[in-house]
């Protein structure tokens, strides 16, 4: 578990440099704050864990803000997608699960593989 805490520490070093997406008057986090959300989900995404933690789940409702419109969407599945590689053993399938299980609603892309295509966010 030390090896993936230090590779997620490792990416948002990687991304803290990257700045918040502005698209008039809406605001995507820069993709570092979506990583630093989103890491506590890690062990659920690569099931070592059967459900999200809280802190998962609170990264998620986060999110919620930042995807009312395509646009963010996008945004947010570019980052997600310039990181999942270096993920091992991530189950892509549990990601379009999150909102559900974390009983948030709101609409992500369809995450289903390595491959996924942001356009269709």
């Amino acid at each position: 578990m030390a090896r993936l805490e230090i590779l997620v520490l490792a990416t948002i070093f990687l991304f803290i440099s990257w700045s918040g997406v502005v698209m008039g008057a809406d605001y995507v986090p820069p993709c570092a704050s979506i990583i630093n959300q989103l890491s506590p989900c890690v062990s659920y995404l690569t099931r070592q864990e059967n459900q999200p933690e809280t802190a998962c789940c609170n990264g998620v409702k986060y999110l919620k803000d930042y995807t009312s419109d395509k646009q963010e969407r996008q945004s947010i599945c570019e980052c997600l997608e310039s990181v999942a590689p270096m993920y091992g053993g991530l189950d892509f399938s549990l990601i379009r699960l999150l909102p559900k299980k974390c009983r948030v609603s709101m609409k992500i892309p369809n995450i289903d593989s390595p491959n996924f295509d942001c356009s269709k966010a």
